[in-house]
């Protein structure tokens, strides 16, 4: 019964990701990844700077604010340089290929969601398939 209801989720989990991407497009999708990439390697920073505060080592504080902003600096750039690549997405010719491309690309990231689900969970002892 385990076997189903897993296959069940993940087949959702496919519909819902390749849904997402066919709407949003894949230079979407990209920045979407990195932006999530880099407001996780913010909450690191983040968490280490405080740790360091706590332990009294400014050395890892002063590299973790160094870190941030080089980050922050990092961002804007790439976010200057989506922003022209995102307006050439509403052409029409480019516009059907960045959908059909958004489509791989969350059948993609489904792919990997649905791997780490079985990894996970084999790890903690639940036989899914």
């Amino acid at each position: 019964m385990t076997k189903y209801i897993f296959i069940l989720i993940i087949f959702l989990l496919f519909v819902w990701r390749i849904r997402r991407g066919w709407t949003n497009g894949i230079m979407k999708e990209i920045v979407t990844i990195i932006s999530g990439a880099v407001s996780l390697v913010c909450v690191v920073l983040v968490f280490f700077a405080i740790t360091s505060v706590l332990a009294k080592a400014m050395s890892t504080l002063t590299l973790c604010v160094v870190g941030l902003i080089v980050l922050g600096i990092a961002f804007r750039l790439c976010s200057l340089i989506f922003t022209p690549i995102l307006a050439l997405s509403n052409i029409s010719v480019i516009g059907w290929l960045d959908t059909m491309l958004g489509a791989v690309m969350g059948a993609a990231e489904a792919c990997v969601i649905a791997y780490l689900a079985y990894y996970v969970l084999g790890r903690m002892g639940i036989s899914v398939l």
